[in-house]
């Protein structure tokens, strides 16, 4: 039972202490303000409000850590970013699926331990790797991704995207290709071999999709990332000749809030001057309860319109 056990959790993250080559969200303690900081390096340093902050001030301690740089009051406590938090802040090769897309993808595509998935158009790999972490399992349970991508440059960047993120904890579970798909699944494939999912981040996806249909299990999904109705449309008429059904066909959008406590600026200017005379403002506000809060949409967000998702399932007629 314990061994069984020790299996099911060898997956799961556990690391106690950050190292080289780790990456690091910072918190600032006072404003919640977050930055990525990342790869880890002995030497290496950020720059950051007030000073600069060097990453062995960070190496060898624990999450939740409050780092205090020269003369920074407050400080920044370390975390391990979140999968949402990494794909969005890392170098990019080229526009990445956000983690709004991305999730609602591995939804759509109703992935699970062990599953097997193709992947058309790996790009920076954020979908890739939100993939990877539904499928990974352990053991007997293991599933893979075949990801492939035109241009060697992306491929390349998203290979180091996935080794890097927590350890490269999802890279048996990814093999890389370069070259078109549906050139290259007939040299790598066996007559009978099909995938459980489908994923398609390509610009003519209709000229692939006839093609890649025989590789897909029967009555299960591919989900293409289309930007602008006029794929979808061309989509939903080439589907008329296929066996496929178009399930869905969705926008996913949040809208992040700021919601925080804050001063208003007469009244902290009048219990500025009725205070001490060597009192600072932020020295007042600190020392003050809250006059109002602040509940609005924040001002820039990527997390509008960036495409449709359209699920279809494999529903070819069983005899």
């Amino acid at each position: 039972m314990l061994r069984h056990l020790s299996k099911v959790f060898q997956g799961k993250r556990g690391y106690h202490t950050f190292e080289q080559g780790d990456f690091c969200m910072l918190r600032q303690v006072k404003s919640n303000k977050k930055i990525f900081v990342g790869p880890l390096e002995q030497a290496g340093e950020k720059g950051v409000k007030g000073g600069i902050l060097r990453h062995d001030s960070i190496i060898g301690k624990k999450p939740r850590f409050v780092i205090r740089e020269d003369n920074d009051q407050f400080g920044y406590m370390a975390h391990f970013p979140t999968l949402e938090e990494y794909v969005v802040n890392v170098p990019r090769a080229c526009t990445p699926i956000y983690p709004k897309d991305a999730s609602t993808i591995v939804q759509m595509l109703d992935l699970e331990p062990g599953h097997r998935v193709l992947e058309a158009g790996t790009g920076n790999g954020s979908l890739t790797l939100y993939m990877a972490r539904a499928i990974a399992g352990g053991g007997d349970c293991m599933g893979t991704i075949d990801t492939f991508d035109i241009r060697e440059s992306h491929s390349n960047t998203a290979r180091k995207h996935v080794e890097r993120y927590s350890r490269g904890r999802y890279k048996p579970n990814i093999a890389f290709h370069i070259g078109a798909v549906a050139d290259k699944l007939p040299e790598m494939m066996l007559p009978e071999e099909q995938y459980d999912a489908i994923a398609l981040d390509m610009p003519e996806p209709c000229d692939q999709i006839p093609r890649l249909l025989p590789y897909l299990r029967n009555d299960r999904f591919m989900v293409c990332y289309l930007p602008n109705m006029t794929q979808v449309l061309a989509l939903a008429e080439l589907i008329i000749d296929l066996p496929l059904v178009m399930e869905d066909c969705i926008e996913a959008e949040w809208k992040e809030w700021e919601v925080r406590a804050t001063h208003i600026r007469s009244r902290l200017k009048l219990k500025e001057e009725n205070g001490p005379a060597t009192a600072s403002t932020t020295d007042v506000a600190a020392s003050i309860p809250p006059d109002a809060w602040v509940c609005r949409p924040k001002n820039f967000d990527v997390r509008g319109h960036t495409a449709f998702l359209v699920k279809l399932r494999k529903s070819a007629a069983v005899v």
